[in-house]
Protein backbone atom coordinates (compact mmCIF):
# COMPACT_ATOMS: atom_id res chain seq x y z
CA UNK A 1 0.00 0.00 0.00
CA UNK A 2 2.82 2.39 0.90
CA UNK A 3 4.52 1.61 -2.38
CA UNK A 4 1.29 2.31 -4.23
CA UNK A 5 0.79 5.63 -2.41
CA UNK A 6 4.39 6.58 -3.11
CA UNK A 7 3.90 5.83 -6.79
CA UNK A 8 0.72 7.95 -6.83
CA UNK A 9 2.56 10.81 -5.10
CA UNK A 10 5.42 10.65 -7.62
CA UNK A 11 2.93 10.60 -10.49
CA UNK A 12 1.14 13.61 -9.05
CA UNK A 13 4.39 15.56 -8.60
CA UNK A 14 5.44 14.68 -12.14
CA UNK A 15 2.09 15.86 -13.49
CA UNK A 16 2.32 19.10 -11.52
CA UNK A 17 5.87 19.77 -12.73
CA UNK A 18 4.68 19.24 -16.31
CA UNK A 19 1.93 21.82 -16.00
CA UNK A 20 2.39 24.97 -18.01
CA UNK A 21 3.46 27.99 -15.95
CA UNK A 22 1.78 31.10 -17.33
CA UNK A 23 3.11 34.58 -16.71
CA UNK A 24 1.43 37.96 -17.18
CA UNK A 25 3.64 41.02 -17.71
CA UNK A 26 2.00 44.30 -16.70
CA UNK A 27 2.77 47.99 -16.26
CA UNK A 28 2.19 49.78 -12.95
CA UNK A 29 -1.34 50.76 -14.05
CA UNK A 30 -2.35 47.11 -14.50
CA UNK A 31 -2.27 47.06 -18.31
CA UNK A 32 -0.84 43.93 -19.90
CA UNK A 33 2.29 44.64 -21.96
CA UNK A 34 2.34 42.92 -25.38
CA UNK A 35 5.50 41.79 -27.16
CA UNK A 36 7.67 41.41 -24.07
CA UNK A 37 10.63 39.16 -24.86
CA UNK A 38 10.92 36.34 -22.30
CA UNK A 39 14.26 34.55 -22.05
CA UNK A 40 16.17 32.19 -19.79
CA UNK A 41 19.16 33.34 -17.75
CA UNK A 42 21.41 32.22 -20.61
CA UNK A 43 19.57 34.29 -23.21
CA UNK A 44 17.57 31.41 -24.74
CA UNK A 45 14.33 32.81 -26.15
CA UNK A 46 11.24 31.29 -24.52
CA UNK A 47 8.66 33.43 -26.31
CA UNK A 48 6.86 36.77 -26.55
CA UNK A 49 3.80 37.92 -24.61
CA UNK A 50 0.51 38.24 -26.48
CA UNK A 51 -1.86 41.21 -26.80
CA UNK A 52 -2.86 40.82 -23.15
CA UNK A 53 0.72 40.63 -21.88
CA UNK A 54 0.47 36.86 -21.32
CA UNK A 55 2.83 34.00 -22.13
CA UNK A 56 1.15 30.63 -21.72
CA UNK A 57 4.23 28.65 -20.63
CA UNK A 58 7.78 29.52 -19.54
CA UNK A 59 8.77 25.94 -20.41
CA UNK A 60 10.08 24.96 -17.01
CA UNK A 61 12.48 27.89 -16.58
CA UNK A 62 13.18 28.62 -12.89
CA UNK A 63 14.09 32.23 -13.70
CA UNK A 64 13.01 34.36 -16.65
CA UNK A 65 14.38 37.62 -18.03
CA UNK A 66 11.75 39.98 -19.45
CA UNK A 67 12.63 42.84 -21.80
CA UNK A 68 10.63 45.38 -23.80
CA UNK A 69 11.48 48.45 -25.85
CA UNK A 70 9.72 50.82 -23.42
CA UNK A 71 10.43 49.22 -20.03
CA UNK A 72 13.40 48.41 -17.82
CA UNK A 73 14.50 44.76 -18.11
CA UNK A 74 13.87 42.45 -15.19
CA UNK A 75 15.03 39.01 -14.05
CA UNK A 76 12.50 37.16 -11.88
CA UNK A 77 12.20 33.83 -10.09
CA UNK A 78 9.08 32.17 -11.44
CA UNK A 79 8.14 30.41 -8.18
CA UNK A 80 8.10 33.74 -6.32
CA UNK A 81 5.45 35.30 -8.57
CA UNK A 82 1.88 35.85 -7.38
CA UNK A 83 -0.49 34.51 -10.03
CA UNK A 84 2.40 34.71 -12.48
CA UNK A 85 2.34 38.53 -12.50
CA UNK A 86 5.41 40.58 -13.37
CA UNK A 87 5.33 44.39 -13.10
CA UNK A 88 7.73 46.39 -15.29
CA UNK A 89 8.89 49.96 -14.74
CA UNK A 90 8.64 52.26 -17.77
CA UNK A 91 11.65 54.11 -19.18
CA UNK A 92 11.65 57.91 -19.44
CA UNK A 93 13.40 58.72 -22.70
CA UNK A 94 13.18 62.50 -22.30
CA UNK A 95 13.13 62.98 -26.08
CA UNK A 96 13.45 66.63 -27.08
CA UNK A 97 10.41 68.66 -28.14
CA UNK A 98 10.31 69.64 -31.83
CA UNK A 99 9.27 73.18 -32.71
CA UNK A 100 7.86 73.44 -36.23
CA UNK A 101 10.07 75.55 -38.48
CA UNK A 102 9.71 76.46 -42.18
CA UNK A 103 12.23 73.88 -43.37
CA UNK A 104 11.56 70.97 -45.74
CA UNK A 105 12.80 68.08 -43.60
CA UNK A 106 11.79 66.69 -40.27
CA UNK A 107 15.11 65.13 -39.30
CA UNK A 108 14.87 62.07 -37.09
CA UNK A 109 17.86 60.12 -35.89
CA UNK A 110 16.90 56.50 -35.29
CA UNK A 111 18.71 53.73 -33.46
CA UNK A 112 17.80 50.12 -34.13
CA UNK A 113 18.54 46.71 -32.69
CA UNK A 114 17.68 43.51 -34.53
CA UNK A 115 17.82 39.88 -33.40
CA UNK A 116 17.26 36.80 -35.56
CA UNK A 117 16.70 33.37 -33.99
CA UNK A 118 16.31 29.86 -35.28
CA UNK A 119 13.96 28.20 -32.79
CA UNK A 120 15.27 29.57 -29.48
CA UNK A 121 18.92 30.12 -30.48
CA UNK A 122 20.25 33.58 -31.44
CA UNK A 123 21.92 33.43 -34.88
CA UNK A 124 22.23 37.07 -35.96
CA UNK A 125 22.43 40.35 -34.07
CA UNK A 126 23.03 43.87 -35.33
CA UNK A 127 22.46 47.45 -34.20
CA UNK A 128 22.98 50.83 -35.83
CA UNK A 129 22.16 54.49 -36.40
CA UNK A 130 19.86 55.61 -39.22
CA UNK A 131 19.51 59.34 -40.03
CA UNK A 132 16.31 60.07 -41.96
CA UNK A 133 14.80 63.23 -43.44
CA UNK A 134 11.02 62.95 -43.65
CA UNK A 135 9.78 65.38 -46.30
CA UNK A 136 7.21 67.72 -44.75
CA UNK A 137 5.75 68.85 -48.10
CA UNK A 138 5.31 65.27 -49.25
CA UNK A 139 3.30 63.86 -46.34
CA UNK A 140 6.46 62.85 -44.47
CA UNK A 141 7.46 60.32 -47.06
CA UNK A 142 10.72 58.77 -45.84
CA UNK A 143 13.78 59.87 -47.78
CA UNK A 144 17.06 58.45 -46.56
CA UNK A 145 20.20 60.27 -47.68
CA UNK A 146 22.51 57.94 -45.82
CA UNK A 147 22.35 54.80 -43.71
CA UNK A 148 25.09 53.71 -41.33
CA UNK A 149 24.63 50.46 -39.44
CA UNK A 150 27.20 49.04 -37.06
CA UNK A 151 27.91 46.01 -34.97
CA UNK A 152 26.56 42.53 -35.55
CA UNK A 153 27.28 38.95 -36.37
CA UNK A 154 26.07 36.64 -39.09
CA UNK A 155 25.78 32.93 -39.74
CA UNK A 156 26.30 32.59 -43.51
CA UNK A 157 24.32 29.35 -43.55
CA UNK A 158 21.20 31.42 -42.89
CA UNK A 159 19.31 33.28 -45.57
CA UNK A 160 19.19 36.40 -43.37
CA UNK A 161 22.33 38.14 -42.16
CA UNK A 162 23.26 41.52 -40.69
CA UNK A 163 22.68 43.29 -43.99
CA UNK A 164 19.12 41.96 -44.19
CA UNK A 165 18.43 43.11 -40.64
CA UNK A 166 19.88 46.55 -41.44
CA UNK A 167 17.51 46.81 -44.41
CA UNK A 168 14.62 45.98 -42.07
CA UNK A 169 15.80 48.76 -39.76
CA UNK A 170 15.91 51.23 -42.65
CA UNK A 171 12.41 50.28 -43.83
CA UNK A 172 11.06 50.68 -40.29
CA UNK A 173 12.68 54.13 -40.00
CA UNK A 174 11.15 55.29 -43.30
CA UNK A 175 7.68 54.20 -42.14
CA UNK A 176 7.97 55.53 -38.57
CA UNK A 177 6.46 58.93 -39.34
CA UNK A 178 3.13 57.27 -40.22
CA UNK A 179 1.24 56.26 -37.09
CA UNK A 180 -0.65 52.97 -37.21
CA UNK A 181 -3.18 54.45 -34.78
CA UNK A 182 -3.97 57.18 -37.31
CA UNK A 183 -4.42 54.53 -40.03
CA UNK A 184 -6.78 52.50 -37.82
CA UNK A 185 -8.85 55.55 -36.92
CA UNK A 186 -8.85 57.66 -40.09
CA UNK A 187 -7.43 55.90 -43.16
CA UNK A 188 -10.47 54.59 -45.07
CA UNK A 189 -8.40 52.57 -47.56
CA UNK A 190 -6.61 50.87 -44.68
CA UNK A 191 -9.92 50.18 -42.90
CA UNK A 192 -11.59 48.82 -46.05
CA UNK A 193 -8.71 46.54 -47.04
CA UNK A 194 -8.17 45.05 -43.57
CA UNK A 195 -11.86 45.19 -42.56
CA UNK A 196 -10.71 46.77 -39.35
CA UNK A 197 -12.27 49.10 -36.77
CA UNK A 198 -12.02 49.97 -33.08
CA UNK A 199 -14.25 50.34 -30.05
CA UNK A 200 -13.84 51.83 -26.56
CA UNK A 201 -12.71 49.45 -23.82
CA UNK A 202 -12.71 51.68 -20.76
CA UNK A 203 -11.08 55.05 -20.24
CA UNK A 204 -8.35 55.86 -22.77
CA UNK A 205 -8.30 52.31 -24.08
CA UNK A 206 -9.69 50.86 -27.33
CA UNK A 207 -9.91 47.39 -28.86
CA UNK A 208 -8.93 46.95 -32.50
CA UNK A 209 -11.21 44.46 -34.26
CA UNK A 210 -11.85 42.73 -37.53
CA UNK A 211 -14.79 40.34 -38.19
CA UNK A 212 -12.82 37.46 -36.60
CA UNK A 213 -12.40 39.26 -33.27
CA UNK A 214 -9.87 41.37 -31.38
CA UNK A 215 -6.61 41.85 -33.28
CA UNK A 216 -5.03 44.70 -31.32
CA UNK A 217 -5.41 47.49 -28.81
CA UNK A 218 -4.73 51.19 -28.36
CA UNK A 219 -3.84 52.68 -24.97
CA UNK A 220 -3.33 56.33 -24.09
CA UNK A 221 -1.40 56.47 -20.84
CA UNK A 222 1.03 58.88 -19.21
CA UNK A 223 1.17 61.12 -22.27
CA UNK A 224 1.87 58.25 -24.66
CA UNK A 225 -0.10 56.45 -27.36
CA UNK A 226 0.68 52.71 -27.40
CA UNK A 227 -0.78 50.71 -30.30
CA UNK A 228 -0.29 46.96 -30.69
CA UNK A 229 -1.57 44.99 -33.68
CA UNK A 230 -1.55 41.30 -34.56
CA UNK A 231 -0.43 41.97 -38.11
CA UNK A 232 -0.24 38.30 -39.10
CA UNK A 233 -3.88 37.50 -38.31
CA UNK A 234 -4.97 40.83 -39.79
CA UNK A 235 -3.03 40.27 -43.01
CA UNK A 236 -4.14 36.66 -43.57
CA UNK A 237 -7.79 37.57 -43.05
CA UNK A 238 -7.44 40.50 -45.48
CA UNK A 239 -5.79 38.21 -48.05
CA UNK A 240 -8.73 35.81 -47.89
CA UNK A 241 -11.55 38.36 -48.13
CA UNK A 242 -9.76 40.31 -50.87
CA UNK A 243 -9.26 37.26 -53.09
CA UNK A 244 -5.53 36.97 -52.42
CA UNK A 245 -5.73 33.24 -51.80
CA UNK A 246 -2.16 32.44 -52.83
CA UNK A 247 -0.68 34.89 -50.30
CA UNK A 248 -3.00 33.60 -47.57
CA UNK A 249 -2.06 29.97 -48.30
CA UNK A 250 1.68 30.67 -48.19
CA UNK A 251 1.38 32.54 -44.90
CA UNK A 252 -0.74 29.81 -43.33
CA UNK A 253 1.54 27.01 -44.52
CA UNK A 254 4.53 28.79 -42.98
CA UNK A 255 2.65 29.53 -39.73
CA UNK A 256 3.40 33.20 -40.36
CA UNK A 257 3.10 35.55 -37.38
CA UNK A 258 3.72 39.28 -37.30
CA UNK A 259 3.00 41.51 -34.34
CA UNK A 260 4.12 45.04 -33.63
CA UNK A 261 3.83 47.85 -31.12
CA UNK A 262 4.24 51.56 -31.87
CA UNK A 263 4.64 54.29 -29.26
CA UNK A 264 4.04 57.96 -30.00
CA UNK A 265 4.03 60.93 -27.66
CA UNK A 266 0.63 62.64 -27.44
CA UNK A 267 0.47 66.37 -28.11
CA UNK A 268 -1.24 68.90 -25.83
CA UNK A 269 -4.62 68.03 -27.39
CA UNK A 270 -4.14 64.31 -26.82
CA UNK A 271 -3.57 63.61 -30.52
CA UNK A 272 -0.95 61.51 -32.27
CA UNK A 273 1.20 63.67 -34.53
CA UNK A 274 3.61 62.30 -37.11
CA UNK A 275 6.65 64.05 -35.63
CA UNK A 276 6.14 62.48 -32.19
CA UNK A 277 7.34 58.93 -32.88
CA UNK A 278 9.17 57.54 -29.84
CA UNK A 279 9.82 53.82 -30.30
CA UNK A 280 8.54 50.55 -31.80
CA UNK A 281 9.05 46.80 -31.70
CA UNK A 282 8.34 44.35 -34.56
CA UNK A 283 8.17 40.57 -34.10
CA UNK A 284 8.05 38.11 -37.00
CA UNK A 285 7.89 34.31 -36.96
CA UNK A 286 7.61 31.67 -39.67
CA UNK A 287 8.58 28.05 -40.27
CA UNK A 288 11.85 27.69 -42.21
CA UNK A 289 13.86 24.69 -43.43
CA UNK A 290 16.20 24.83 -40.43
CA UNK A 291 13.47 25.47 -37.83
CA UNK A 292 11.23 28.29 -36.68
CA UNK A 293 12.69 31.63 -37.69
CA UNK A 294 12.09 34.52 -35.31
CA UNK A 295 13.12 38.11 -35.98
CA UNK A 296 12.73 40.95 -33.47
CA UNK A 297 13.41 44.58 -34.37
CA UNK A 298 13.54 47.48 -31.90
CA UNK A 299 13.49 51.07 -33.19
CA UNK A 300 14.08 54.26 -31.14
CA UNK A 301 13.99 57.96 -32.06
CA UNK A 302 17.10 59.49 -30.49
CA UNK A 303 17.10 63.03 -31.91
CA UNK A 304 14.72 65.33 -33.80
CA UNK A 305 14.97 68.70 -35.55
CA UNK A 306 13.81 70.59 -38.65
CA UNK A 307 16.56 70.90 -41.26
CA UNK A 308 17.03 72.03 -44.81
CA UNK A 309 18.87 69.67 -47.14
CA UNK A 310 22.31 71.17 -46.46
CA UNK A 311 21.90 70.85 -42.69
CA UNK A 312 20.65 67.31 -43.11
CA UNK A 313 23.65 66.23 -45.18
CA UNK A 314 26.04 67.91 -42.76
CA UNK A 315 24.49 65.97 -39.87
CA UNK A 316 24.82 62.72 -41.81
CA UNK A 317 28.51 63.45 -42.45
CA UNK A 318 29.01 64.27 -38.77
CA UNK A 319 27.49 60.93 -37.78
CA UNK A 320 29.79 59.10 -40.15
CA UNK A 321 33.00 60.63 -38.78
CA UNK A 322 35.11 58.02 -37.05
CA UNK A 323 32.55 55.32 -37.74
CA UNK A 324 33.93 53.49 -40.75
CA UNK A 325 33.25 49.80 -40.39
CA UNK A 326 31.58 47.97 -37.54
CA UNK A 327 31.28 49.42 -34.06
CA UNK A 328 31.95 47.15 -31.12
CA UNK A 329 29.33 46.35 -28.50
CA UNK A 330 31.07 48.77 -26.11
CA UNK A 331 30.94 51.57 -28.73
CA UNK A 332 27.27 50.87 -29.35
CA UNK A 333 26.66 50.94 -25.59
CA UNK A 334 28.28 54.39 -25.43
CA UNK A 335 25.77 55.72 -27.99
CA UNK A 336 22.93 54.04 -26.08
CA UNK A 337 23.93 55.68 -22.79
CA UNK A 338 24.25 59.10 -24.46
CA UNK A 339 20.69 58.80 -25.80
CA UNK A 340 19.04 57.21 -22.76
CA UNK A 341 18.31 53.91 -24.51
CA UNK A 342 17.86 50.95 -22.13
CA UNK A 343 20.98 48.82 -22.07
CA UNK A 344 20.84 45.27 -23.34
CA UNK A 345 19.89 42.96 -20.53
CA UNK A 346 22.54 40.66 -19.04
CA UNK A 347 20.71 37.71 -20.59
CA UNK A 348 20.72 39.26 -24.08
CA UNK A 349 24.42 40.06 -23.73
CA UNK A 350 25.12 36.43 -22.80
CA UNK A 351 23.43 35.27 -25.99
CA UNK A 352 25.32 37.84 -28.10
CA UNK A 353 28.64 36.94 -26.49
CA UNK A 354 28.00 33.27 -27.29
CA UNK A 355 27.37 34.38 -30.86
CA UNK A 356 30.64 36.36 -31.02
CA UNK A 357 32.63 33.21 -30.27
CA UNK A 358 31.03 31.52 -33.28
CA UNK A 359 31.35 34.45 -35.68
CA UNK A 360 34.27 36.62 -34.61
CA UNK A 361 32.17 39.75 -34.08
CA UNK A 362 33.91 42.62 -32.27
CA UNK A 363 33.11 42.67 -28.55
Amino acid sequence: MRKFLWMVAVAMMTALSAQAQKIVVMDDDGYGIPLVSVQTEDGILIGMTDLNGELADVKGAAKVAVTHVAYKPKLVTVSSLQNGRIILESVDFGLNEVVVKPKPYLYVEYYFRAFSYIDDSLRVYTAGIIPVGHEIQNKYKGKTHGVWAFGGAANKALTWNTQDLQILGEKAAKQAASSIEQSIRRNKKFQDYYKIGFEADGENKWLVKNPEGVVGNIIHDDGMSITTLDGGRTQIYANKVNGEDKQAKVREEKNYTYQYTEIFKLDDEGKVQRQNFVMAVDHWEHDAKKGKKITILYLYATDKAYYDEKEFKERCKELNKGRSGDMSLSELAEYERAHNIPALSTEQLKAIQTLTKQTGMKK
